[in-house]
């Protein structure tokens, strides 16, 4: 049944950053048009999504992303509009012109047109597309700092990254010059981009990641069949780290917390999980630091909310440079929501900043304090009541920022 009709000649050309055979393309990208069209966030009677994909897809791979695909088909005509679908195969120049003459082709019978960029890339597409349609209304969403990560985390010899860096900003810039709106989601960002660009505060919103309360929710019934499942007795703590094990996300000084804490309980009133899918890389550092007894595994939707209730305690560890200090990583809000007490450090985003008082959280200064958090700490953190978690769903809720999201999509028209 379709809930509404949108009979009217806009497209919107969404122009995502996220790998669609990981976890955050989920939540990213289809939450964000699944929500587009619930929350009415704006109407569009037409749908196009760029999908970036390696060269040559293996072919579970190519598997994941018929599924995705299907799956975005599935939210956008239960709503009455259509979609559309342009892989970009791999990020290089070529690629780029190819892409944008494609969706140009797509789109030029629209009559009004916003794109939606995340990211440096996408943007610089959108800068493309609006080239060749420059009626089209581009909006910049910057979810990290991208030359930086490169710089700092890439795999790269030292000269391709720096290199990959100074290029990394040239676009920024660019993209920076042709966008007609800029979001970035914490004002820990905003701060930072006004300051390094000089840009109205005005004109830069703060869209922060956010929670999905359907997918994300306390649930007794979860959390008993969750705690079976992995075998969690009753009187055990079960402490969970969630997400991917990047060297911003500091999987050595994560490991180090994990094996201070094992030494220090002595009475075995804590279990640990890992609920990635760098399952290899966990269970070769879990050697490494001898870690004992440690749950390993991966999974989304139910599932990933049925761990986060079967946990008592989510942690959130990364980098204490700029890469973090502007991030905005879902899983917090994700772990408050389920009712978890947190252990983060003071330089992940807003977080670091806002939760401070709060006594369900442990906000640590830097790694040296995080990796000698003591069992008393931990005892000592309360879980998040009622009260706590209305407020939680009014910050950090996407129906909460709603109308951040309608307003800048309203300026396509």
């Amino acid at each position: 049944m379709k809930i509404q009709s949108c009979d009217n000649k806009n497209v919107l050309i969404f122009l995502g950053g996220m790998n669609f055979w990981e976890g955050l393309f989920d939540t990213n990208n289809i939450k964000f048009i699944k929500n587009l069209f619930e929350l009415k966030l704006a109407d569009f009677s037409h749908v196009l999504i760029g999908i970036i994909t390696p060269r040559q897809l293996s072919f579970d791979r190519q598997k994941i992303l018929l599924e995705r695909e299907d799956q975005l088909k599935k939210i956008v005509h239960h709503y009455g509009a259509t979609i559309d679908f342009c892989r970009i195969h791999a990020r290089t120049i070529g690629s780029l012109r190819r892409a944008s003459r494609q969706i140009f082709q797509k789109t030029t019978s629209y009559e009004k047109r916003y794109i939606w960029a995340q990211n440096y890339y996408n943007c610089l597409l959108g800068a493309l597309i609006k080239k060749q349609l420059p009626d089209a209304y581009l909006h910049f969403e910057l979810m990290g700092l991208v030359p930086e990560e490169e710089l700092y985390y890439s795999e790269s010899n030292a000269v391709f990254r720096l290199a990959k860096f100074i290029i990394l900003r040239m676009i920024g810039r660019l993209d920076l010059k042709f966008a007609d709106s800029v979001s970035v989601v914490s004002n820990r960002f905003k701060k930072y981009l006004i300051g390094k660009y000089h840009l109205n505060p005005a004109d830069v919103d703060v869209t922060p990641c956010v929670y999905d309360d359907k997918m994300f929710f306390p649930s007794q019934q979860a959390k008993k069949q969750f705690r079976l499942k992995y075998r969690i007795d009753d009187h055990q703590n079960l402490v969970l780290y969630s997400g991917m094990l990047q060297k911003w996300q500091k999987p050595d000084v994560l490991f180090a917390f994990i094996k201070n804490l094992q030494i220090q309980d002595v009475h075995q009133n804590f279990r640990f999980m890992l609920m990635t899918y760098d399952q290899q890389k966990a269970r070769q550092y879990a050697s490494k630091f001898k870690i004992k007894d440690l749950i390993i595994d991966a999974g989304s939707g139910e599932d990933l909310n049925g761990v986060y209730n079967a946990a008592d305690i989510g942690i959130s560890c990364r980098s204490s440079d700029w890469v973090s200090k502007v991030s905005s990583p879902v899983k917090i809000p994700e772990y408050l929501a389920t009712r978890n007490s947190l252990i983060l450090l003071e330089s992940i985003g807003d977080f670091g900043l806002d939760l401070q008082a709060k006594n369900y959280a442990l906000v640590k200064k830097d790694h040296e304090g995080f990796v000698n958090t003591t069992l008393e700490e931990i005892n000592n953190l309360k879980k998040p009541d009622d009260k706590a978690l209305k407020e939680i769903f009014e910050k950090y809720c996407l129906q909460g920022n709603a109308h951040i999201f309608k307003k800048i999509l309203a300026k396509h028209r």
